[in-house]
């Protein structure tokens, strides 16, 4: 062996330590300039406000400023290709919701990978998904729901959401799957606007967010069946999960996150995803989280990128089973 030469496995480590060491210098100076995070929604909406109120929070521990600024369209994905597109130093960043998992089911151009052109940062924040119906309905539990679809011809009742594609239109699908029913989908533009269809009796069932349907269950309008859960919501502690009624494997919320470009270092994703984790502690970020409905999460980088990987391969599963083509 050449007396001067350097052994693989000492030159392989001393690089990575060399890598390793450039990351935690380029942490160390994160960040240099004021940091913009993109939301795919409008102003007022929640994934809006749940990203403000985190960055607000970030405000308060960074040297810099951060900046929430607005790319509504094509379900959030004007933004997130955005942002996969930006430069991968962590002063670009995305407001995401879990409505990212669901797109490449829906959508027929979808200019990035999700999964690939994004690095999760945290799924700070939750709000569960519920199976409402109307007061002049029937049945006052699960159970009695479901036996009731079963008794009658499918699709004789139907059931709002927020419209095609989203997070409580494939709950439908589940509820069917798992229960063996159909039935009819009437899309809404908005789940407020499903809401008041359900109170107004112009659809017996509506499949909501806690955030939206809450102020209405406790007005006493609607009326709660199941939550989507693995545990009960702490909004409704009388609402029973699906798998506590009799339903087994149901699961359905809309999640609010942060993520970054591919290739961001580790170093500045684990700072980033440690002020994520102390801001959603905080008392007065709880307090608004509450007011939206939407409960701590508090899920890592890798814990992250885990449930969205699951997410986008149950998502595609389900579309193929419910027959929904991308557009």
């Amino acid at each position: 062996m050449n007396q001067f030469a350097i052994p693989r496995r000492s030159f392989l480590g001393g690089t990575m330590s060399l890598l390793a060491m450039g990351g935690a210098a380029r942490a160390q100076e994160w960040p240099s300039r004021p940091i913009t995070i993109l939301v795919g929604f409008g102003a007022g909406g929640i994934t809006d406000v749940a990203t403000r109120l985190l960055a607000e929070q970030l405000r308060r521990a960074l040297p810099k400023p951060v900046i929430v600024e607005n790319r509504a369209g094509a379900t959030g994905m004007i933004a997130a290709g955005q942002v996969a597109r930006g430069q991968a130093d962590g002063h670009l960043l995305f407001g995401m919701t879990g409505s990212l998992t669901i797109v490449p089911s829906v959508m027929k151009q979808v200019q990035i990978d999700v999964l690939k052109d994004l690095q999760p940062v945290s799924i700070y924040a939750s709000s569960a998904s519920l199976l409402v119906v109307n007061q002049a309905f029937p049945a006052r539990t699960l159970a009695e729901f479901l036996d009731l679809a079963r008794s009658k011809p499918p699709k004789t009742f139907a059931y709002a959401s927020s419209g095609i594609g989203t997070t409580v239109h494939f709950m439908g699908g589940m509820i069917e799957q798992a229960a063996k029913i159909e039935l009819l989908h009437v899309p809404y533009r908005s789940s407020a606007d499903s809401i008041s269809a359900a109170i107004s009796g112009q659809v017996p069932i509506v499949l909501s967010a806690v955030n939206s349907a809450l102020p209405h269950i406790q007005a006493g309008t609607v009326h709660a069946l199941a939550v989507a859960t693995e545990k009960r919501t702490k909004f409704l502690p009388d609402v029973p999960t699906f798998d506590e009624a009799g339903l087994p494997g149901i699961r359905s919320d809309t999640w609010f996150g942060l993520a970054a470009p591919a290739g961001t270092p580790r170093a500045i994703i684990d700072k980033l995803a440690s002020l994520c984790d102390k801001a959603v502690r905080e008392p007065s970020v709880l307090e608004k989280l509450d007011l939206l409905g939407a409960e701590t999460v508090a899920l890592g980088p890798d814990a992250a990128r885990q449930q969205m990987q699951r997410e986008v391969k149950s998502f595609a599963q389900l579309a193929t089973a419910m027959g929904i083509q991308p557009e």
